[in-house]
């Protein structure tokens, strides 16, 4: 099933449940993603991860879903979701915003899905909700997105010469410590037949490989600076960010402010939700930077990044 965002997919799999469904999510999660499911009037849990952000399932007593999150594209163990599911009654829900296609450990035990082909591929809009059997939410009438923004966008980023990109307004957050602000929540709009094409047309073995050379080659470039190391021991299937944890905040504010001074992509994550107080997502959202491992960086571009970290 296509739909706008896997944020709607969500949303939209919780109304299965009721008005007021009850979904449990980590702690260490995405408030923007959150926005359609509080929008419906959803009841949120978030259970506490641990040191490395994977989520402790144990003490939940109630949910109508349960949302385990493949977070940054790599499979997590699935066995106390499920646990927490049979004891809970909850439907079982993979999150794999972060992953590029189906692999081992990711889209086999839950009864539903949700994927970001716009997230991962950077496309205009579209993502995929899969299910396991379970019965997929009505789809609402939708209006069509319009391509064009996105379009116009992409031919002014390719057209312009290298000497005026680092005079242009930097996306993302200006520091490592702020996060989005909350605004209103925009209707969904039925993916374009242009995005629909591109989902379609993506050699999804392709990007995998290009992501695992770029990653392995910023891993060789930067991964060993003092202060910092991966989050992760090797880069899975199709990385999504190569993901670096500094040793103190302090580090982090500097090495993303770095960046962002030699306008290189960077980006902290998540904004967390404001419920939240386990210490260990916390503390994972004040020490986690994440650098672009895309396949369509150019060869060469980890050598960016080792020059401006190299007194940092």
């Amino acid at each position: 099933m296509v739909t706008p965002r896997s944020s709607w997919s969500l949303a939209w799999l919780a109304s299965l449940r009721g008005t007021t469904p009850t979904v449990a999510l980590p702690s260490w999660f995405c408030n923007a993603s959150l926005a359609p499911l509080r929008a419906m009037g959803a009841r949120l849990i978030f259970v506490p991860v641990d040191g490395n952000g994977l989520a402790d399932w144990d003490h939940l007593t109630q949910a109508d879903l349960v949302v385990a999150v493949h977070t940054f594209g790599r499979a997590v163990s699935l066995d106390g979701a499920r646990v927490a599911c049979a004891r809970t009654g909850a439907l079982l829900v993979e999150d794999a915003a972060h992953v590029l296609a189906p692999t081992s450990g990711i889209g086999q035990e839950g009864d539903y899905i949700l994927y970001s082909p716009h997230k991962v591929l950077a496309l205009p809009d579209g993502a995929v909700l899969v299910s396991n059997g379970a019965p997929l939410p009505p789809c609402p009438s939708m209006v069509q997105s319009s391509p064009w923004p996105w379009v116009w966008r992409r031919l002014l980023q390719r057209s312009l010469p290298d000497i005026v990109r680092p005079r242009l307004p930097q996306g993302g957050q200006a520091d490592f410590l702020t996060d989005p602000t909350d605004g209103d929540v925009p209707a969904p709009l039925y993916p374009s037949p242009l995005a629909q094409g591109l989902m379609g047309d993506a050699d999804l073995a392709a990007e995998a490989s290009r992501r695992r050379m770029n990653a392995a080659a910023l891993r060789h470039a930067v991964g060993g600076l003092a202060g910092w190391h991966p989050l992760f021991a090797d880069d899975g299937p199709a990385p999504y960010r190569l993901t670096l944890r500094c040793d103190d905040t302090d580090i982090a504010i500097a090495r993303y402010a770095a960046l962002r001074q030699a306008h290189l992509p960077v980006e902290s994550w998540p904004d967390l939700p404001p419920e939240v107080s386990d210490s260990n997502a916390i503390g994972l959202r004040r020490s986690v930077i994440l650098l672009p491992v895309h396949g369509a960086l150019p060869p060469g571009y980890e050598q960016l990044y080792a020059k401006a970290l190299v007194h940092v």
